[in-house]
């Protein structure tokens, strides 16, 4: 025994300490799962003073040992540790002065200096301090959980802790993250070797929440793990998990993940609450964890048939814009002909087809389907529809636009925030237009549409007044078109000097961070790195060539006799063409490649390529530069694809991938369609009158469409730029003004 064996406290304070100790996590585990062994074999379970704790291995009787089963002299030797490291007077008071009350930066401060090494304790100290400033008080008035501090630390940049660097600020944010957790109450890892601390009710539990889980979710286990754990340390039993705290658990798993973490918890959630129902655990359920959906989800089979057949009769004369058909497919052989014969499609002469995307036309059955079931469910539609004109009453209409606007009004409500009735939505609107379209197209009658395309106007939340015209008619007043709020959000940053230099960086930051494997000696790069190299690549393509968008980008061919890069033997300039039957607006890119471009796509070619080809089981025949699993392919129409092996990698994991990229190398948060809006603000940043540049660099087929996404960026520019010129001009003036004050004294006399 030591002989300064500490008397107050119990057992939970000898787990606290044990978390404040220096050890590796297995032997860390280990040590809490022995004491609370040791503990259930003196109590049963509760908790004892930490002193008649330690008492029991003065000396162990038989039937103890007995108890604690053929491990029995593990469990007392690490208990043994547990009672060295409670020994300890510095962590003991820290963890006794924690009990009961919040920890501030202070605290984190002081477990900083009982855990860390001298210089890391240092470190961490500046840290926090200089994070406290940044908030404008003390490192006392600041409650160190993971709650309070994970909103702070995604705002910072560099500049806010005084440095210099992305990877400056991420090692600063690490030595913060980790001395809150050291004193956090509710810091749990979830790994897997934390569940074998746990009792056994939880451990069995866990078990059958693993077993109702998908063998890919697992995020949702995960999360499982954190709240068993979290749960045990407030000495809660499955059944006795309460309302409060699963409010709580949702709230810091939400402040200390991503955004996409909010989906992954729903469906945890809906898990749980599944399993709470079927079990008949008296546990509380998780809120807000069902469909997000703005209406019911309606299969098109349980639309009626005089409905469905009029609408698939339009679906199937569509084409997409970007198809390449073969033109001689339509055009009947005949040597003697001297014209281009008859257009025919499977003999016959075709129809004119509709050019609309695959997503349109889904968009139009959606809206069919959409209606339909508003007005089955709703008892004000006394007259049901049965055919496509039924749709278009004023009770169908009405009944869509309130079950809308009831579901919207649940999910605002449920966030806590107020709902303002006054306020239009864009859904609804987009909904009853694309009614319209169907009824236009399938030709319904003017004096049936009439109705519909009133109440789309007065739905219109773009239409921000009315005026009477010359000619006497009513004309409608819409505001400018803007970019969408996300990526205005995202597009703000770049105010700042300091982030757009990052962003210049950007693509050498990833490159060097693609190629540490060559100096660490590997043979070749891993996954992770060739996904480096790739985000390194779209940035360089996009800051030193062209603006892409993000389906172009996609869908780059680097291979085979329709490749849209050209890249030279040797050194020199390559080039990059995009025809115009794969572009959105039927505009075609044709633009040369820098040399330094070249060389980094020769050499992602060459060495991580390959990587992406085997992980994706692509066919030695793959022409894409981003070869993926995928083998959709929309520019062909809805039904069109890839064979097996030769897709490419989808526009949304492209961009997700390059996302995460960015924020952790770049401190940036941007996607692959904020790289556009970028290289249209320097333009307009240097130039404000440079619109019809920013046009020809996106690719625009409208100036005013141009204008109508960056008048907000060229009107804030312009303003700036009025201000400089302003204050040059004042300073000349004035240059030439003698002012004279002339005292009243000197005028008397």
């Amino acid at each position: 025994m030591l002989d300064n064996a500490p008397t107050g406290g119990s057992t939970a304070d000898v787990i606290a300490v044990l978390r404040l100790t220096q050890m590796n996590a297995g032997t860390r585990a280990a040590t809490i799962a022995s004491v609370r062994a040791l503990r259930a074999a003196l109590t049963g379970g509760p908790d004892l003073p930490a002193s008649d704790f330690f008492r029991a291995l003065e000396d162990v009787a038989p039937d103890l040992r007995e108890k604690l089963g053929a491990r029995h002299g593990q469990v007392l030797s690490d208990v043994r540790r547990a009672e060295r490291a409670w020994a300890d007077v510095a962590r003991r008071a820290l963890a006794l002065q924690l009990r009961g009350r919040l920890p501030t930066f202070e605290d984190a401060i002081a477990a900083a200096g009982a855990v860390l090494p001298q210089d890391a304790a240092q470190r961490t100290e500046n840290a926090l301090c200089q994070l406290a400033a940044k908030q404008a008080t003390a490192p006392g008035e600041i409650t160190a959980t993971a709650v309070v501090i994970e909103q702070m630390l995604r705002r910072l940049r560099p500049e806010d802790l005084n440095v210099t660097s992305a990877k400056s600020l991420r090692n600063k944010l690490t030595l913060i993250r980790s001395a809150v957790k050291l004193v956090d109450p509710n810091a749990v890892s979830g790994r897997e070797a934390d569940v074998e601390t746990l009792p056994e009710v939880w451990r069995e539990h866990l078990k059958t929440l693993a077993d109702r889980t998908p063998e890919h979710a697992q995020a949702e286990l995960a999360i499982f793990r954190r709240l068993a754990l979290r749960a045990d340390r407030e000495g809660l039993v499955p059944g006795e998990v309460h309302r409060s705290f699963l409010e709580g658990f949702t709230e810091q798993e939400i402040a200390t993940k991503s955004d996409s973490h909010r989906e992954k918890l729903r469906r945890a959630g809906r898990i749980w609450n599944e399993v709470a129902e079927e079990t008949g655990l008296a546990a509380a359920l998780f809120e807000n964890a069902g469909s997000r959906n703005r209406l019911p989800d309606v299969s098109w089979s349980d639309v009626p048939e005089a409905i469905r057949a009029r609408v698939d009769e339009l679906t199937d004369r569509m084409v997409a814009p970007q198809g390449d058909l073969p033109w001689s497919s339509l055009i009947e052989e005949d040597e003697d002909d001297l014209g281009l014969g008859d257009l025919v499609v499977g003999g016959a002469v075709s129809e004119p087809m509709l050019a609309r995307e695959p997503g349109t036309q889904r968009n139009l059955r959606d809206a069919v389907k959409r209606v339909w079931h508003a007005s089955e469910t709703a008892a004000a539609v006394k007259l049901k529809p049965r055919v496509l004109e039924d749709l278009f009453t004023q009770e169908c209409l009405l009944a869509t636009v309130a079950a809308i606007r009831a579901k919207r009004r649940a999910r605002v409500e449920a966030r806590g925030e107020r709902w303002e009735s006054h306020k239009k939505g864009r859904y609804e609107c987009s909904v009853v237009q694309a009614l319209y379209s169907v009824g236009k197209s399938c030709g319904v009658s003017e004096e049936i549409l009439e109705p519909v395309r009133v109440l789309t106007i007065k739905l219109d939340p773009s239409v921000v007044g009315s005026k009477l015209k010359a000619d006497g008619s009513v004309g409608y007043v819409y505001e400018e078109r803007r970019i969408g709020k996300h990526h205005e959000n995202m597009l703000r940053q770049f105010n700042d000097d300091s982030a757009l230099s990052r962003w210049f960086q950007a693509p050498g930051a990833l490159w060097r961070e693609a190629e540490r494997w060559v100096k660490r000696g590997k043979a070749r790069p891993n996954l992770a790195q060739a996904g480096l190299a790739r985000s390194a690549v779209i940035a360089q393509l996009e800051q030193r060539v062209t603006p892409l968008r993000r389906s172009n980008l996609a869908r780059l061919r680097a291979f085979g006799n329709q490749s849209h890069l050209s890249l030279p033997l040797g050194e020199g300039e390559g080039t990059l063409i995009l025809p115009a039957a794969e572009m959105k607006n039927l505009r075609s890119v044709h633009v040369t490649i820098d040399p330094e471009t070249v060389r980094m796509l020769k050499r992602f070619i060459a060495v991580y390529h390959p990587v992406f080809a085997e992980h994706a089981g692509a066919h030695p025949e793959n022409e894409h530069l981003f070869p993926g699993a995928a083998r959709e392919r929309k520019e062909r129409g809805e039904g069109g694809g890839y064979a097996p092996g030769l897709g490419y990698m989808t526009k949304e994991k492209l961009s997700q991938r390059f996302r995460q990229h960015v924020w952790k190398h770049c401190q940036l948060r941007m996607d692959l369609q904020v790289m556009r809006h970028i290289a249209g603000k320097v333009i307009l940043d240097m130039d404000p009158s440079a619109m019809g540049l920013v046009q020809e660099v996106l690719g625009h087929k409208r100036i005013e469409t141009t204008r109508s996404y960056y008048a907000e960026v060229s009107k804030i520019v312009a303003q700036k730029n009025y201000l400089r010129l302003l204050d040059q001009y004042s300073r000349r003036v004035m240059s030439h003004v003698d002012f004279r004050v002339v005292l009243e004294q000197d005028l008397e006399n």
